[in-house]
């Protein structure tokens, strides 16, 4: 897409500034305007009504917390709602039956794949789906409570009505048009029918379905929406309350990692907003605490999503500086300092004692087995276990075996990920490595997208070892250098490789190898292979224990200065990229459970490390050997959990949750 340059110079307003309102509006008559006469996309066809619709319609709508209105263009003209319904269906069954027994049904893990994907079967005994692709919604659909079909559409139809705060109504042509030709999400509902995760009448279903995704909505209603969840599921414009601010944060929560499918790491990267989107060729993106945003026009582009609202979103999102890991202001940010006192107010819970009860209640915990490379390399306690946090003013609290030496394993693919882009820009390394969450394991071999063969992230092994390949030195000794010297800066003190880790895995590590020819395959590597995997390899035996994890959590808390020594340790503009990049991709295959359930960047090891991120706030190390079956420290998870429940530290928690002091 080429456009000029000739956009005004907006001021960068917060939302309370009394100028905000005639600043929003000039800006989106900007937008508006330089995006008309975009022409690129075309009508979604799937649906034939779909391809009728003007192509020239384009509508833009804010609807702010307080419940203020700013829209441009086309933002009255009704449209079918289509898959942004996903969410809102979701939440209703939250309601109905509560997270727990709808977790137990419908997973949340990304799956890399298109809305209308037919799931493996292997992959849905597994729950890898998620209520935003077409499987999880249809069961969605099946959960919603009622005696008949007409009372369960009067419900659904109620729900939209407080989201919309009007009626609402039903576009016939399009409902019959899917109820008589969508074959495809039949055969997807008989199949999770088949699966048992459907136990209704499979008809009755598919009508309910297809009537949520008919419903005619505008940009505005969309707007507001969105609006309502930023405001915690509160509506900004009756005061009314549509669900609980818990379902809120969790709808956003995976709306954040799987709203737009296949383009959903993309967007998190570039855009950084909870959304989702339509076939219609809406795009609805939620501002938590904020505002909701829309945007209306039905050209589609590349993976489906419409051409001018990703373009007018992206300049939203650089505008106004809404991504949710835009410059973080380690103890200066308003919005921080705002909401700092949860954690550190006489109100909380001393943070030693609460360290010392979570200590103390999983220790016992006696699961999951401990990753060694091959047997008698090196000893592993299963009972080391240690708890750290560092603040980004440089406070310590430490609980456990703080001093234990383990290796960093795939926790050193954030750090080499950042060494790469201040090496090259963010351009250049996203044409090596994308930033898509995939749901498979760290060390898939296959996982190169098809067209361009880039792998999908770089948390995986694929993706990693083609960033290592990127890091500039004058010699294998002089790359090893830099390495070292960049986890110092992160730490504070030097560091070593765990030479014998390092030959151990060059000897065992076949599937490694496995996939470094893979990426030779493709050219996406280039030079020595055996030097490539060696480096990746040191990188991933350095020697750290769990406050230096702790420390370095809190340098990438901390705008990449180290909260210890005062000195920047990586270039600030790059840690909003690793932070999103963590989020989405980090925990690997329980990357969208972590952000559904615990909600702040993070990344493990399977030396039992794990490093989180909260961000202008503190970094959390814990340590503990054992794993579970992904490759992920049990104690660890455990103790983040229970660190994000208790001190309310979920990316997308409501401002008034209150702290719970139950140990």
């Amino acid at each position: 897409m080429t456009l000029s340059n000739d956009s005004k110079s907006w001021p960068h307003l917060s939302l309370d500034d009394p100028l905000f309102g005639e600043s929003c509006l000039a800006f989106l008559e900007d937008l508006y305007q330089r995006y008309l006469t975009v022409t690129e996309g075309e009508n979604a066809d799937y649906i034939p009504e779909l391809a009728q619709i003007n192509p020239d319609l384009l509508g833009i709508a804010i609807v702010t917390t307080q419940g203020k209105i700013y829209s441009v263009g086309d933002a009255l003209e009704l449209f079918t709602i289509q898959s942004i319904a996903k969410p809102l269906v979701y939440g209703m069954v939250l309601e109905d039956w509560g997270w727990e027994s709808v977790f137990n049904k419908i997973g949340v893990e990304p799956t890399g794949e298109p809305f209308n994907d037919i799931i493996d079967p292997d992959e849905i005994q597994q729950k890898k789906y998620n209520p935003m692709v077409n499987a999880g919604a249809i069961t969605t659909t099946s959960l919603i409570k009622g005696n008949s079909l007409e009372e369960r559409q009067q419900r659904l139809f109620e729900m939209f009505q407080l989201y919309f705060a009007r009626d609402v109504e039903v576009d016939q042509s399009i409902f019959w048009s899917r109820k008589t030709r969508d074959n495809l999400n039949r055969a997807i509902a008989y199949m999770m029918l088949h699966f048992n995760l459907i136990e209704d009448n499979i008809e009755e279903v598919l009508d309910l379905y297809f009537q949520q995704c008919s419903v005619l909505v505008n940009c505005q209603d969309l707007a507001l929406m969105a609006a309502t969840l930023a405001n915690s599921g509160l509506n900004p414009i009756t005061g009314e309350r549509v669900l609980q601010s818990d379902n809120a944060k969790r709808l956003m929560s995976v709306m954040y990692t799987s709203g737009l499918y296949q383009f959903s790491g993309q967007w998190a990267y570039q855009v950084g907003l909870p959304a989702k989107s339509g076939l219609s060729g809406a795009i609805v993106g939620i501002v938590p605490h904020q505002m909701g945003i829309a945007v209306f026009s039905p050209p589609l582009g590349e993976h489906r999503k419409s051409v001018r609202g990703v373009n007018i979103f992206k300049k939203l999102s650089h505008h106004f500086k809404l991504h949710i890991f835009n410059e973080i202001q380690s103890n200066k940010s308003k919005h921080k300092e705002k909401n700092k006192p949860f954690l550190f107010s006489s109100e909380s819970p001393s943070i030693n004692n609460f360290l010392e009860y979570l200590y103390a209640k999983y220790l016992p915990l006696n699961e999951g087995n401990s990753y060694v490379s091959e047997p008698d390399i090196t000893e592993v306690d299963p009972n080391w276990f240690s708890i750290c946090i560092v603040t980004t003013d440089g406070q310590f609290y430490g609980v456990g075996d703080v001093e234990q030496s383990f290796l960093i394993q795939s926790i050193s693919k954030v750090f080499a990920y950042g060494l790469a882009l201040e090496d090259h820009g963010r351009d250049y390394v996203l044409k090596t490595v994308d930033v898509e969450p995939t749901g498979d394991a760290y060390n898939s071999i296959i996982k190169v997208e098809e067209n361009s063969k880039r792998p999908y992230n770089a948390m995986v092994n694929t993706g990693a070892i083609a960033i290592t390949n990127l890091i500039k030195g004058k010699s294998q000794a002089h790359k090893l250098n830099r390495v070292l010297k960049m986890y110092q800066r992160h730490i504070g003190h030097p560091v070593y490789v765990d030479t014998g880790a390092v030959v151990s895995e060059q000897t065992k590590g076949d599937r490694n190898w496995a996939i470094s020819y893979l990426l030779r395959n493709f050219e996406m590597i280039s030079g020595d292979i055996k030097e490539t995997l060696q480096l990746y390899l040191q990188q991933c035996s350095v020697i750290i224990n769990c406050r230096d994890l702790a420390i370095m959590a809190a340098t990438l808390a901390n705008n990449g200065t180290n909260p210890m020594t005062g000195k920047q340790a990586i270039n600030p503009d790059y840690i909003q990229d690793l932070l999103s990049v963590m989020f989405t991709c980090g925990m690997y295959d329980f990357a969208g459970e972590w952000a559904y359930k615990v909600g702040f960047p993070a990344k493990s090891g399977v030396g039992g490390g794990i490093l989180a991120v909260v961000p202008g706030v503190m970094g959390i190390g814990v340590f503990s050997p054992p794993l579970d079956q992904r490759g992920n420290s049990i104690r660890g998870i455990k103790v983040c959990e229970e660190l994000s429940h208790h001190f309310r530290l979920h990316i997308f928690e409501p401002i008034s949750s209150p702290i719970e002091k139950n140990y």
